[in-house]
């Protein structure tokens, strides 16, 4: 299949993200629809800024109708995944807000770093600063958050560990 590139050097205005790289979207197809300033990648969509990745079936980005356009935001929907250096999570949908600086995870959203995992209903992660916040716990449920284990490397070999 044709895989479609539709590279968007799209900068916010804002001293924090003034400084960021291009954004660019791969996708097995893409259709724009100029008139509604709504582009629609379909099929494996990769979006990559800097160390921020964002994985899904289908993302839907709505513009300015700028000289080169100018990102707003993005839909995401279906396999969402995100990776931004140790952290990775995963949900049913997400929301990228350009001007924010945020991405927002929705439905059975998780996002896990070496020191523990988080799980909401939904959870936002901005993307400067790397900090997740969980906004509400899943299905009524209370906000869940597990702390990896430290490993202990100082006992014994009668402790059932290897010398």
């Amino acid at each position: 299949m044709i895989r479609c590139l539709w590279v968007l050097v799209l900068m916010l205005a804002g001293v924090s993200m003034a400084e960021a790289g291009p954004l660019q979207v791969k996708s097995e197809s893409l259709t724009v629809d100029h008139a509604k300033n709504r582009a629609q990648f379909f099929g494996a969509v990769h979006l990559t800024r800097d160390d921020f990745e964002l994985r899904c079936d289908r993302l839907v980005a709505f513009y300015k109708n700028r000289a080169g356009g100018e990102l707003e935001r993005a839909e995401a929907y279906g396999h969402v995944s995100m990776l931004q250096g140790k952290k990775h999570g995963s949900s049913n949908k997400a929301e990228y807000h350009q001007i924010k600086g945020i991405l927002i995870l929705i439905g059975d959203a998780k996002v896990a770093d070496p020191e523990g995992t988080i799980r909401g209903e939904k959870i936002i992660h901005n993307i400067q600063t790397t900090e997740t916040k969980v906004q509400q716990g899943v299905a009524g449920e209370r906000v869940h958050l597990t702390f990896e284990a430290e490993e202990d490397n100082t006992g014994s070999p009668g402790e059932g560990k290897l010398p």
